[in-house]
C-alpha cells in the first residue's frame, strides 16, 4: 500500500471515529451500558495521582523538549471559547493578572483533587481555572467522567464542584459568560457504529457553587456540529443524525443559546450546504462558518451569521487542504487577533476586512494531522502545546505525543519555541490564560505508556 494510500486509509478510519464519539479502542457510553469495548461509563471516578496508578510517573517529572517537533492537537475553552469535533474546546481570550508576579518560564502547579483523565473542558474566570469532565481509559475503553475542580493561582489550592446535572461526556464546549461557565454538548460514548452526541447543557456559577440546567436544545440530535461561543451567544451548526445511516445527509441548520435569557433561538436557513465537522469562529459578536465534510467530500465555501441583523453573509472560500474534514478539535475553532482569524492548528488564516485567506509559517504544531494539542490565546500569541497521532482505528492511545510546545505571534507571522517545562509530553491536555500564565493541565500519553494525567504546569512568557 502506498504511502497516500495510507493516508487516506487513516482518514477514512478517522472520519469513523469521529462520527462515533471517539478515536479507536472503544467507548463507553453514558448510561453504564456496554459499548463496542464491552466496557461501562463511571461517574465522577476516584481522584488519581499525577500519572495513572500502577505507572510510572509522578507530577513534575521528565522535563519535555521545548519548541516544534513531532505532533499535536486538541485544546481547551475559556473566555472566547468554541468548541468541537462535535463540539469541543477553543482559547482563551485576555484577562486581568491574578496572584502574585512570576518570574519567566513554567512552574509545577498544585496536585488537585480530581482522578487522572483526557479531554476535559478548562474555562478561566478571572480567578480560578474550572477542570470539569472528559475521560480516562480502561484498557481499550473510554471511562466518561462528570465531576471537576477550580484552581486559584493566587493560592495554588483547589477546591471540588458540587456535582451537576450532566451525564458524564468528554469533548464538550465550555464558555466563561462573564459569570457562569456554560457547559454543552461532547461525546457520551455509543453502542453503535455511529451515534449523536449530547444535545444537552447546564450552567454552573462559582459565586453560588451552584449548577443550573439550560433550555433544551431545539433541533433533532446530530453528531458532527460545530459549536462555539461568540462572546453573548453559543452558537450550534451543521453535522449529521445517526438515524440517517453510514452516509447520511448533512445538516445546514443551527440555533443559538442565550444564557441570559435562558433561550434558544433557530438560525435563518444557511447559505452553505451541509457538513459534518467546519472549520468556525467569532468575531465582534458575529459566527463565521467554512469548509467540513459535506456530500461526497469537503465542502470550501464559507459563510458568517450575524445575530444582529439576524443574517447569513457569504465569504471567501477556504483554500485547499489535504484533509476532508477538521479533527484537531481546538484548532477547528479560530483565535480572533484582531487583524486576521487564525487556524494556528491547521495552518490558516482569515482575514475578514479583505475576504481573503492565506497560509501562516510553517511549524510542526500548524499541522491539520496533529490532534489533541492544548491551546491558548495571551492577547499576543497562540499557544500550542503537546498534541498526538492518532493513526490507526485501533489506538486507544495516541500512536505518538509531542513534547514542548510553541507560541505563533500573529503580527510578526513568526512561531516561538516554548522553553523545556515540568510536564511529561501527551496530548489531550487543556489550557487556559489567565492574564499572566498559560495553565497546561491533565492529558494522555502515548500507546506504549498507556497514561492518563492530573497534574499541571503554568508558564509566564516574557
Amino acid at each position: 500500500m502506498t504511502r497516500s494510500a495510507t493516508r487516506l486509509v487513516a482518514l477514512l478510519s478517522l472520519l469513523v471515529l469521529l462520527a462515533a464519539g471517539c478515536r479507536g479502542g472503544g467507548s463507553t457510553n453514558a448510561k453504564g451500558k456496554a459499548g463496542p469495548a464491552g466496557a461501562t461509563t463511571s461517574t465522577g471516578a476516584a481522584p488519581g495521582t499525577a500519572a495513572d496508578p500502577g505507572v510510572a510517573g509522578s507530577p513534575g517529572s521528565g522535563a519535555t523538549a521545548g519548541g516544534p517537533g513531532g505532533a499535536g492537537g486538541d485544546g481547551s475553552a475559556g473566555t472566547r471559547t468554541t468548541g468541537g469535533g462535535g463540539v469541543g474546546g477553543g482559547a482563551t481570550g485576555t484577562a486581568a493578572p491574578v496572584g502574585p508576579r512570576r518570574p519567566k518560564g513554567w512552574r509545577s502547579i498544585a496536585q488537585g483533587p480530581l482522578r487522572s483523565r483526557h479531554s476535559p473542558s478548562a474555562v478561566w474566570t478571572g480567578r480560578e481555572m474550572i477542570v470539569w469532565g472528559g475521560a480516562w481509559r480502561a484498557g481499550g475503553a473510554a471511562i466518561f467522567l462528570d465531576d471537576g475542580a477550580a484552581y486559584d493561582p493566587a493560592t495554588d489550592k483547589w477546591r471540588m464542584l458540587p456535582r451537576s446535572p450532566l451525564e458524564p461526556r468528554a469533548d464538550h464546549i465550555a464558555a466563561w459568560t462573564g459569570k457562569e461557565m456554560l457547559i454543552w454538548g461532547g461525546q457520551p460514548g455509543v453502542e453503535r457504529l455511529y451515534g449523536n452526541e449530547f444535545d444537552s447543557g447546564a450552567a454552573y456559577d462559582p459565586a453560588s457553587d451552584r449548577w443550573r440546567s439550560i433550555a433544551r436544545f431545539p433541533l433533532t440530535p446530530r453528531y458532527g456540529a460545530r459549536a462555539l461561543w461568540t462572546g453573548k451567544l453559543l452558537v450550534v451548526w451543521g453535522g449529521a443524525r445517526a438515524e440517517d445511516g453510514a452516509d447520511p445527509p448533512k445538516l445546514s441548520d443551527g440555533a443559538a443559546y442565550d444564557p441570559a435569557a435562558d433561550r434558544w433561538t433557530r438560525l435563518p436557513d444557511s447559505p452553505l450546504a451541509g457538513r459534518i465537522s467546519p472549520l468556525a469562529s467569532s468575531r465582534g459578536g458575529a459566527a463565521f462558518f467554512s469548509w467540513g465534510l459535506g456530500k461526497g467530500g469537503p465542502e470550501a465555501a464559507s459563510a458568517t451569521w450575524n445575530p444582529g441583523s439576524g443574517t447569513w453573509s457569504p465569504a471567501a472560500a477556504a483554500p485547499p487542504t489535504n484533509t476532508s474534514w477538521c479533527f484537531d478539535l481546538a484548532g477547528c475553532v479560530g483565535v480572533d487577533t484582531g487583524s486576521r482569524v487564525v487556524f494556528a492548528g491547521e495552518g490558516l488564516a482569515y482575514d475578514p476586512a479583505a475576504d481573503r485567506w492565506s497560509t501562516i509559517a510553517k511549524s510542526p504544531f500548524a499541522d491539520p494531522f496533529l490532534d489533541g494539542k492544548a491551546t491558548a490565546w495571551t492577547g499576543r500569541q497562540v499557544v500550542l502545546w503537546g498534541g498526538g497521532r492518532y493513526e490507526t482505528e485501533s489506538e486507544a492511545y495516541p500512536s505518538k505525543v509531542t513534547p514542548g510546545g510553541s507560541a505563533y505571534d500573529p503580527a510578526a507571522n513568526r512561531w516561538d519555541p516554548l522553553p523545556a517545562g515540568p510536564l511529561v509530553a501527551r496530548a489531550r491536555a487543556r489550557a487556559v490564560w489567565t492574564g499572566a500564565e498559560v495553565i497546561v493541565w491533565g492529558g494522555e500519553s502515548a500507546y506504549d505508556q498507556r497514561v492518563q494525567y492530573a497534574d499541571g504546569a503554568a508558564f509566564t512568557p516574557s
